[in-house]
């Protein structure tokens, strides 16, 4: 029991925690755009795809049925498509203005980083929307499961890196231990990847 306990303890780091709050502030982030968006725009509208799913209950005849039904995903698969767009809008500009941070991510104290330091900028910003666009085409192609991937393979790996940061070559680090070791006059402090 003892060993389970401590297995679950180095399971729930620090900087596992701390991607996974900056992670649920930027989905709260997302779904205040995405609703600032559907009030003002009417797009993506969840509603009418959940109108027309609900429909399909309705419908006795097969082939009526499967017509509905077609309607139905398309509505969902038109709202859920442009709130990928709209999630890769705000990740990549985001990232782009906050120098490897989204908003999650800053409130946090995490950043995106290159994992080759001597990389310029523009390499580096490169890197990080190949990053975003990783994600993104993966969310678009398998409806969002990929990201339970991620998660998983963070938790199973020693440098909590997700699939998508070792196919952009980026990693998550830490800024604030940095900003401390700055601030006692040392040497920055490696940074430490999440």
């Amino acid at each position: 029991m003892r060993e389970m306990k401590e297995e679950i303890k180095n399971l729930f780091t620090r900087e596992r925690i701390l991607r996974l709050a900056a992670f649920s502030i930027d989905i709260l982030v997302l779904a205040l755009i995405l609703s600032l968006c559907t009030l003002t725009l009417g797009k993506p509208n969840f509603a009418a795809a959940r109108r027309e799913m609900d429909a399909i209950v309705q419908i006795t005849d097969f082939e009526a049925r499967q017509a509905q039904t077609e309607v139905a995903v398309a509505a969902f698969s038109r709202a859920y498509n442009l709130s990928v767009a709209v999630w890769l809008g705000y990740e990549v500009l985001t990232q782009l203005a906050l120098g490897g941070q989204t908003v999650g991510k800053k409130l946090c104290g995490l950043r995106i980083v290159s994992r080759r330091p001597s990389e310029g900028r523009l390499k580096t910003l490169s890197r990080l929307t190949l990053r975003t666009l990783v994600k993104g085409l993966c969310l678009i192609l398998f409806q969002g499961f990929p990201i339970f991937i991620a998660w998983f393979y963070i938790l199973a790996n020693s440098s909590n890196c997700a699939g998508y940061d070792l196919l952009a070559g980026t990693k998550v680090v830490a800024r604030r231990e940095r900003r401390r070791a700055k601030d006692s006059g040392g040497a920055p402090a490696p940074q430490k990847a999440m």
